[in-house]
């Protein structure tokens, strides 16, 4: 059973699947997660603590769960901790929190990106019940006006007052409230503590959309298209930058957030991007390609690593950039020795370029935003067809090139 109730504060939901014994969770998602704590990157010690927990559940539905899974997960929680890897052990915690109910489905899988477009998917649960209670209270707002047309907005409030208490119920024969399953239930208590404590309302963020659009009357097809065009590639670059500021983003999220947005690197590329496995041997994280059919190689690693470290008193990069532009290096020397079949698959490699992306200066401990670019800068001067930069480089290029883009009046 569920029971909303509307107040100043915002919607409440009561739910009842945290009354009682509740077994422990061992669900997809939470394998999903114990894997992408593996691949972002463990200690052999706590790894082997996590396959534990992995062999335990088993490989498919239903998974095992009990006492023994959250003791498994309590002691991979306590290795992570003593060899002081905070990051591995907030992953643990929060797969513990799932396991045992605590943490909500939907905040799990948009924390860590576990399924395909997470995000997407619960922000339209979000957009689609505010739209429905603003339809609800705007039609019993004018019900009530058209009853009482001599009603002042003391009178409306009031009546509008009356609402924020309601028991939602199935039948309207039937007392009680809505009895639902687990999922549903859960959905519920997420968009309760959503509504409650995580929306914020900006005023005059309509008139802005709307600014950024050409007025019908005035504008032409093509121009309302790039309208169009022009705030899905903010929209777009705005999701992107949140999967590169959460520092549990895997290389796999990262890359998934790239391959349908390719204009980021630029308008010099093709779309869409070329394919991953182009040679013998390799397969790269994006392939674009020049109208020419020139090969660029683009390398992704995670953006929550340190970049840079200290020697003889200046900035230079970490054993993580070299590692990554060595393999790309490699990568370029692989076509090149290609170069035969892929010519004659109209690709171009005598000219091939690369670009390795690492890091941001937001998870840099103790180097400035001004330092790293310095840094990377002078690393770049000794490359010739090698590039590295930092995601937040990456979100500035593209940014730029969208603020250049005239606004038709």
């Amino acid at each position: 059973m569920i029971t909303i109730t509307l107040s100043n504060t915002g919607v409440f939901v009561t739910p009842n699947f945290y009354c009682g014994h509740m077994r422990v969770r061992s669900d997809f998602s939470l394998r999903l997660l114990l894997d992408k704590i593996i691949e972002l990157g463990v200690s052999d010690h706590v790894r082997n603590l996590v396959e534990d927990s992995r062999r335990h559940m088993g490989d498919r539905s239903p998974y095992r769960g009990g006492k023994t899974l959250t003791d498994l997960l309590r002691q991979a929680i306590a290795a992570a901790r003593e060899e002081d890897d905070g990051d591995t052990a907030e992953r643990l915690e929060d797969a513990l929190s799932y396991s045992s109910g605590v943490m909500l489905g939907p905040d799990l899988e948009i924390k860590y990106q576990l399924l395909s477009h997470s995000r997407e998917i619960h922000g339209n649960v979000l957009r689609s019940t505010l739209s429905s209670a603003a339809i609800w209270f705007g039609d019993g707002a004018r019900t009530f006006l058209k009853d009482k047309p001599q009603a002042s907005v003391n009178d409306l409030l009031t009546f509008l007052d009356g609402l924020r208490s309601m028991e939602v119920r199935e039948h309207p024969d039937a007392p009680g409230t809505y009895s639902a399953i687990r999922g549903t239930r859960e959905t519920m208590t997420w968009l309760e503590e959503t509504f409650r404590d995580r929306l914020r309302f900006q005023p005059g963020i309509g008139d802005a959309v709307a600014a950024a659009t050409p007025a019908s009357a005035s504008a032409s097809v093509e121009e309302l298209a790039d309208a169009v065009l022009l705030r899905a590639r903010r929209r777009a670059l705005d999701d992107f930058r949140a999967v590169v500021l959460n520092r549990h983003s895997s290389e796999r999220d990262l890359q998934r957030a790239l391959e349908n947005n390719i204009w980021i690197f630029g308008g010099t590329y093709l779309t869409p991007h070329g394919p991953r496995r182009i040679s013998r041997g390799i397969e790269l994280d994006l392939t674009l390609l020049r109208p020419d059919g020139t090969v660029h190689v683009v390398e992704l690693k995670r953006a929550a690593v340190p970049i840079l470290t200290h020697q003889r008193g200046r900035y230079v990069p970490t054993n993580e950039v070299h590692r990554a532009m060595t393999q790309t290096i490699n990568y370029l020397v692989t076509l090149d020795e290609d170069r035969a079949s892929l010519t004659a698959r109209g690709i171009d490699v005598r000219r091939a370029s690369a670009t390795v992306i690492i890091g941001h200066p937001d998870f840099e401990h103790s180097a400035s935003e001004p330092e790293v670019d310095e840094a990377l800068r002078i690393y770049n001067s000794h490359l010739s067809r090698v590039e590295v930069v930092t995601y937040k480089q990456l979100i500035d290029r593209a940014a730029q090139s969208l603020r250049m883009v005239p606004v038709v009046e």
